[in-house]
């Protein structure tokens, strides 16, 4: 019992009943569907004998004259003149014929109990029905009965009204098995269900239960990274409230401190923010990209490694054009670019060298540097947010663990590929793929969102 609490109380026991109702739904459905069609067509044959009776008099009357004793020098008569008529009767079947006062004529019918039966004057005519009689062996059955008033060309003395009578039990009988088949079957079905049920339910928590892992985790360590800046600001602001008499010019170095945690704070909220963005699913606005973007690119990060003091270097051997955002790719090379600078020693090495890929004319870019490089295990994990390799170095360099992981979600964006490899002697490199088919893929998948 404790169990089954538990599991009613868990995530996915709601996804399990909206899956066990849907389903429930289904069957039930389908199976009052199913019986609805079996029950409407079981008499549909017999009743139609019946009416084909209803309609021709005479054959009714030769159907049922050779059971009559009292008329068995009439037949060969009679038989003469409805030679033309034909009168098929099954074993299951019994015609019983009645005189003006509604007195049964057949005494030895094979099928039925004609003792003390009298036509009811009150039962209506021509309308088919469902009733109970004993038959020979003393056994009751049930027959679809159609009574009515003979309508002969040569009237017969003595013989006024009719009622033919059909056994359906063997019918009902097969047709109850076959509906007690069906649901039989549709209670398997609907057990498999149960099942599928349950497995569709945790299929469904899986990304629910990861995405909510994901933004818990978000949260503690975006919750971490802002708590230290916070307490800096703290207690710098707290230091200064002592010294109500200090200038700022005394107190410049606590003041610089400050705002330098506030940059800070402002670039870690700038990269959450970026990356809610991303996550949200901004498509890229593709335009032609030359090589003269990337030369004014680079340009500019050689202007910035030289106020970081380390050496620059850069290759660009792509002379073609290809279609891309450029916000996005330049935003990409920037943070792997500022990922180099942050973990190059002084007077260190970093570069970046684009080229085209063999006759494919796949782009690769290639940043690297000689820094302190990525152990093996750790370059698959570089890209997860918040995740560093060394907090200490990474707290004096002012990363929070954010740029590899919008990296990751800007290559994704744009169909490329990023591997990590290891520089020689020493560093890490990061090399971009733009291939011509992933190009191709996302200018499709471009224009069904744009027909959409």
């Amino acid at each position: 019992m404790n169990k089954v609490k538990e599991k009613a109380k868990s995530a996915n026991f709601p996804y399990f009943i909206r899956y066990v109702t849907v389903f429930t739904l289904i069957f039930g459905t389908m199976t009052v569907l199913i019986l609805q069609i079996m029950r409407s067509g079981i008499y549909s044959s017999v009743d139609g004998t019946l009416r084909n009776y209803s309609q021709n008099s005479e054959a009714t009357v030769l159907a049922a004259l050779r059971s009559l004793k009292s008329y068995t020098d009439n037949i060969a008569g009679i038989e003469k003149d409805l030679k033309n008529i034909e009168a098929p009767l099954s074993a299951n079947s019994e015609v019983l014929l009645f005189n003006e006062d509604g007195e049964a004529l057949s005494t030895n019918s094979h099928l039925l109990d004609t003792n003390n039966i009298q036509l009811d004057a009150k039962k209506k005519f021509y309308q088919i029905r469902q009733v109970e009689m004993r038959t020979t062996f003393g056994k009751k059955e049930r027959f679809r009965e159609i009574c009515f008033p003979l309508e002969l060309a040569q009237p017969i003395d003595g013989i006024a009204y009719a009622a033919v009578l059909i056994n359906t039990s063997q019918i009902e009988s097969t047709n109850q098995r076959n509906e007690n088949t069906v649901i039989m079957v549709m209670l398997i079905f609907w057990s498999i269900s149960l099942l599928a049920s349950y497995y569709l339910a945790k299929l469904t928590m899986v990304p629910l239960l990861d995405s909510v892992q994901r933004q818990k985790s978000f949260i503690e360590n975006a919750s971490h990274e802002l708590r230290t800046p916070l307490a800096v600001l703290q207690n710098r602001l707290e230091g200064l409230f002592r010294k109500p008499q200090s200038t700022i010019l005394e107190e410049s170095e606590s003041v610089a401190a400050s705002l330098e945690e506030v940059r800070n704070m402002r670039k870690l909220i700038a990269n959450l923010l970026s990356m809610a963005r991303r996550d949200d699913g901004i498509d890229p606005v593709l335009e032609t990209i030359d090589a003269q973007f990337f030369e004014d690119t680079l340009e500019n990060f050689e202007l910035v490694a030289e106020e970081n003091g380390k050496q620059f270097t850069y290759v660009n051997e792509f002379q073609g054009q290809i279609q891309s955002d450029k916000s996005f790719l330049k935003q990409l090379l920037t943070i792997l670019f500022d990922n180099a600078i942050k973990y190059t020693e002084d007077e260190g090495q970093v570069g970046i060298h684009l080229f085209s890929q063999d006759r494919n004319g796949d782009l690769r870019i290639q940043v690297w540097d000689d820094g302190i490089g990525i152990p093996d295990a750790e370059k698959v994990r570089v890209f997860d947010r918040f995740y560093q390799i060394d907090k200490a170095r990474t707290r004096q360099s002012t990363g929070f663990g954010l740029g590899l992981a919008l990296a990751k979600q800007i290559i994704s964006a744009l169909n490329a590929t990023i591997q990590v490899k290891d520089n020689s002697p020493k560093g890490t490199i990061f090399e971009i793929t733009l291939s011509k088919e992933s190009k191709k893929r996302y200018r499709n998948r471009n224009r069904k969102n744009a027909s959409s």
